[in-house]
């Protein structure tokens, strides 16, 4: 196979075919997290993903209303309303207010939101410690590397949601 290298306009005269290999590796990270999130959902029963996260948000915080759970979540108030709306018809999370406030409204995981709560869990658990083996595989100098390459695709994906919303 040859290696082709760009030195113009190519910080470093990276392999091209690398660049192209790690472009391919995305995409099939993205594409295999994809198949694996729609398997997640037929193990949730009709729970979609920010729905999970909501019951997550709710089991995992003292008191939680609809300004909490959208600060912790980083939506809106009005996304969240019609998340929890959700929740209550599907009996995964309770309403209830305080004696003392009766303005205010706090959820709560019934039963089975609790059992959606600690599968949740389990997922992201396996998910870190399955990450974690793989990095430990890697010297420092390549897990600052990772997290240099990851902190900037990150960055890019800020200013653009930032300029879109």
């Amino acid at each position: 196979m040859v290696s082709l290298y760009c030195f113009h306009r190519n910080k470093g005269g990276f392999n091209i075919d690398n660049k192209a290999q790690i472009l391919r590796s995305l995409t099939r990270i993205q594409e295999r997290s994809n198949i694996l999130e729609q398997h997640r959902e037929e193990i949730f029963a009709g729970i979609n993903l920010a729905e999970a996260h909501c019951i997550d948000k709710i089991g995992s915080m003292d008191y939680s209303n609809v300004t909490k759970v959208a600060a912790e979540m980083g939506m809106t108030r009005g996304a969240i309303s019609k998340i929890t709306k959700k929740l209550l018809s599907k009996n995964l999370i309770d309403s209830y207010q305080k004696p003392e406030n009766n303005k205010e409204i706090y959820f709560c995981l019934t039963e089975q939101g609790a059992k959606v709560y600690i599968e949740h869990k389990k997922c992201h658990m396996q998910a870190r410690q399955e990450k974690l083996a793989i990095l430990s595989t890697y010297s420092e100098v390549e897990q600052a590397i990772i997290l240099r390459f990851l902190n900037d695709i990150n960055q890019k994906y800020d200013k653009k949601l930032n300029e879109e919303v």
